[in-house]
């Protein structure tokens, strides 16, 4: 038994919780990294069923066959589903599959945790595939049970740098050791469906004297949607660019995705992912942070809060310029980004008043309100009456 799979195993068996249900059943087929038909023990029928792993995403596979050797796919999508094939066989195609609700669903698959037998333990595929770096974290809302799991064992892979998360496996370049940034507002004011642009993902270049032809390079979420960014897009050193979920007039580092629905859940944690034309993973923000949280200006701001007149103030308290692009003032549903070029020298402070505009977002009963990255670390908060930070 490899060392990660004891590891794992001491993470978690299946069931997930006390009130997940739990079926039986033979594997028969490895679809993909997250897929697998089982005909399902006492369900009454002998037929398959395509169960789609909850929480992970695999990359694509573009040839699909019942016979390993066919199958043909994007970068690290064969990989994973040779791992999925490898552990599933391990098992003698027996599984355990978990869920709260059996109405649990993608399109015509049912939707499941899935355990395989290995060194005489139930293991969850799912944190294999996400411990390994084989997967993406993709958040559940309505079967929750391994967010916390998944999230951590996703970032802890992207910190070792290994397998989707090495920038270079697919390729070498373009421009591999430019340094690059990118961020999501997964929580905007309001409610998100009626402001489906309100979400964003922003792609910085950060090198202070080499540009970025970023034709043919893609961003998506965790899911299938994709943004490719046109032939001609260039970030010029320090430049940013903007892609809004929703329709409108494309300009000049404004960019649109042109959906109709939003692209972030709120409360399961999600991530935002920019993929160069090689199919490497270069730049990522994973949401809420849960490991290695630490930002270089926290503690560098303080911030004093008057939610009777619905303004805050934010100061400088350290001996170093805070830029707060790519920071947001944040309460508990709500995040207001700042602007390009909101630098705070030492010393000096910034007011921010009426955050929500014309709608009151501080009680004056007791709240709290922070400036934070997008990936929910507060650098600084303040907070009042019943509230606390």
């Amino acid at each position: 038994m490899r060392p990660l799979l004891v590891a794992l195993a001491l993470l978690a068996l299946l069931p997930a919780t006390a009130s997940a249900r739990t079926w039986k059943g033979k594997a028969t087929e490895v679809n993909d990294g997250d897929t697998i038909a089982v005909d399902v023990r006492g369900d009454g029928t002998r037929r398959p069923r395509d169960i789609r792993f909850i929480g992970v995403q695999a990359m694509e596979l573009t040839r699909y066959s019942s016979h390993p050797s066919k199958w043909r796919g994007e970068c690290h999508a064969l990989e994973a589903a040779q791992r999925v094939l490898e552990l599933v066989r391990r098992s003698h195609w027996k599984v355990r599959l978990s869920a709260r609700h059996a109405s649990s669903h993608a399109g015509r698959r049912l939707r499941r945790y899935v355990g395989v037998r290995s060194g005489g333990r139930w293991v969850d595929l799912g944190e294999v595939l996400m411990a390994e770096g084989h997967t993406l974290f993709m958040g559940s809302e309505d079967e929750p049970d391994r967010n916390r799991v998944y999230n951590t064992l996703g970032q802890q892979a992207a910190l070792a740098g290994i397998r989707i998360w090495d920038p270079a496996t697919c390729g070498h370049g373009p421009s591999q050791d430019l340094p690059l940034r990118l961020w999501a507002n997964w929580d905007p004011p309001g409610v998100d469906n009626v402001d489906v642009n309100g979400e964003w993902i922003k792609v910085q270049n950060r090198s202070p004297d080499r540009s970025l032809a970023l034709g043919g390079w893609w961003v998506r979420d965790s899911m299938l949607r994709r943004y490719t960014f046109p032939g001609g897009t260039v970030l010029g050193p320090g430049q940013t660019v903007t892609v809004h979920a929703g329709h409108g007039a494309d300009a000049s580092g404004v960019l649109h995705w042109g959906l109709d629905v939003t692209l972030f859940p709120n409360n399961a944690g999600d991530g935002a992912y920019l993929f160069d034309p090689d199919g490497d993973l270069r730049a990522s923000m994973a949401y809420p942070c849960v490991v290695a949280c630490a930002d270089p200006n926290q503690g560098a701001l303080a911030l004093d809060a008057d939610p009777r007149h619905e303004s805050v103030r934010i100061r400088n308290v350290s001996g170093h310029p805070v830029d707060l692009y790519g920071y947001a003032l944040a309460q508990h549903g709500s995040a207001w980004p700042f602007e390009p070029g909101t630098v705070l020298d030492p010393g000096a402070s910034l007011t921010v008043d009426h955050p929500g505009g014309d709608q009151p977002v501080m009680r004056d009963s007791g709240g709290s309100i922070s400036v934070s990255t997008f990936t929910a670390v507060p650098l600084a908060c303040a907070a009042w009456g019943s509230g606390s930070c």
